[in-house]
């Protein structure tokens, strides 16, 4: 009786596969991640807006309003600010799962078990707020006195180059990116040092539009 063999493939041929097989998955991670990336900042667009109603509620209540002015709040700022405006009442809770950037590298979602006992735990927020004891006043500016309520940490400055810089203006309805070239051509913040993670400090809290908002 003839016995028949399945031929098995060889080593060859086995790297020929692997390498067609590296080849398609490159060309679909060139094609696919910036994509996911343009729906995430899209996506970020609505949760900074989401943490910006939020906030603009606050004033709205008057014993909150007090309390914007009081000894512990008039100077937050920052993840101060929200930290102290939660366990206020200021904002509820939920807030919390709004602090973060989608795209954050270094910052993680923080739960609720710190709010009676504790502080937030470091690196639970992405984003920057005005002081507290100046937020009625920034949430006013509008026209040629407007500024950036909200904008990216030095931590998450750089989480979508190829978009910018997320902004909430003071006098708008929902959040925008600002380009480098946007920024050097209409506040003279220079290009490179608006690129650098490493230089938002020096922008952050100091430079127009972003004077009147704090990490």
């Amino acid at each position: 009786m003839k016995r028949s063999y399945r031929r098995g493939f060889t080593l060859v041929e086995l790297m020929v596969v692997i390498g067609i097989l590296g080849l398609l998955v490159g060309i679909l991670a060139v094609a696919v991640i910036p994509k996911l990336a343009q729906a995430s900042a899209k996506l970020e667009i609505k949760q900074v807006g989401d943490l910006m109603q939020a906030i603009q509620q606050i004033p709205i209540d008057n014993r909150k309003k007090r309390e914007l002015q009081s000894a512990t709040m008039k100077d937050a700022k920052g993840q101060k600010f929200y930290e102290l405006a939660i366990k206020k009442k200021l904002l509820d809770p939920e807030v919390i799962n709004k602090l973060v950037s989608l795209n954050s590298k270094v910052d993680t979602k923080a739960g609720t078990e710190w709010i009676e006992s504790g502080d937030m735990p470091a690196n639970s927020c992405s984003y920057t707020s005005p002081k507290g004891g100046e937020l009625l006043q920034v949430l006013n500016a509008k026209g040629t006195t407007k500024t950036v309520v909200l904008t990216f940490n030095s931590n998450n400055w750089t989480n979508y180059e190829n978009e910018g810089v997320i902004i909430y203006w003071s006098d708008a309805d929902t959040a925008e990116y600002m380009t480098s070239d946007m920024a050097n051509t209409s506040y003279n913040i220079d290009t490179e040092t608006f690129k650098d993670a490493a230089r938002a400090k020096d922008i952050i809290g100091n430079k127009k539009p972003f004077n009147r908002t704090y990490e």
